[in-house]
């Protein structure tokens, strides 16, 4: 049914597809929610509770009192902020455009899949933004340069970066790195010394996987941002470059999935609120007759 001028219409058929496309992102190098899984909240702003690290691992007398008593911990809590904001793109769905185009290929589909993946990757900038940020996080050099594959030590660098982070009360369960690190700590004179001896059937192949060096520097998680965007201005030829830089990777604890309680230490969440809509991606389509197409709503 097509909208008419003061209607705006739900497409829960196009909904559906575009959350399909949000639940493979992994697949297309958008990793931001798997570094910052969704929390769904209530309310659109609010306080949440925040654990020092002095509360958190405090050694207290558990021992009941002569007189019945125990003692009480009364450790305070910090607090953090969020305020969430709505996120979307509209598309023109000219009428004329439809006519040529809608009995070659579903139109409507691929233009609210262009529409998610341009959100996708607006959402990875700003993700990557804040954890690849040295005014964020304390940076450490390795002690030999990655891109120097005959004697670069990535176990090595790894390991400390675990017992630094040790130190301050974080375990950590992932690294981060972009595609092309991830293909030069392949090729990593070390690196490829040690898997093949681990895994004879890589020596075989002279290919080292995301497994092979998940289990090697033994870190649960082992995710390669494969995304890119382009730096160049409009009207211009593409200039693509990885939205999670080249210079650093990221080795730090993140929530495990979903639903893993607020108060887990983690680096980061990404707070959900859908103001009278249960779904994480709604779809929509009104009518603006001044340029006479349907518009298209993804947010």
């Amino acid at each position: 049914m097509r909208p008419t001028s003061d209607t705006v219409l739900q497409r829960p058929d196009l909904g559906m597809a575009v959350y399909e496309t949000l639940t493979s992102a992994p697949t297309m190098g958008f990793i931001g929610l798997q570094v910052m899984p969704p929390f769904y909240v209530p309310v659109n702003a609010a306080e949440y509770p925040v654990i020092p690290k002095e509360a958190l691992f405090s050694l207290l007398d558990t021992a009941r009192g002569p007189l019945g008593h125990y003692n009480r911990s009364d450790n305070e809590f910090e607090s953090g902020y969020f305020r969430t904001q709505e996120r979307g793109l509209e598309a023109r769905l000219d009428d004329r455009y439809r006519a040529l185009y809608s009995s070659k290929f579903a139109w409507e589909l691929a233009i609210s899949n262009i529409k998610m993946n341009e959100i996708l990757r607006a959402q990875e900038y700003a993700i990557a933004s804040k954890i690849i940020n040295t005014s964020n996080f304390s940076a450490n050099n390795a002690t030999v340069a990655w891109g120097t594959t005959a004697t670069s030590d990535l176990k090595y660098d790894i390991d400390t970066g675990k017992a630094s982070l040790r130190a301050n009360g974080i375990v950590p369960n992932c690294l981060i790195m972009n595609y092309s690190n991830f293909l030069q700590a392949g090729q990593s004179a070390k690196v490829k010394e040690a898997v093949y001896q681990i895994f004879p059937d890589a020596a075989k192949t002279g290919t080292v996987t995301i497994d092979h060096l998940r289990a090697y520097l033994d870190v649960p998680q082992f995710l390669v941002a494969g995304a890119m965007y382009n730096t160049a201005g409009r009207s211009q030829s593409a200039s693509l470059s990885d939205l999670w830089g080249t210079r650093y990777a990221m080795l730090c604890r993140v929530a495990e999935g979903d639903s893993a309680d607020i108060i887990e230490p983690c680096i980061g969440r990404t707070f959900v609120w859908n103001e009278g809509a249960p779904q994480t991606v709604i779809v929509e389509q009104y009518r603006d007759e001044t340029v006479r197409s349907d518009m298209l709503r993804v947010r």
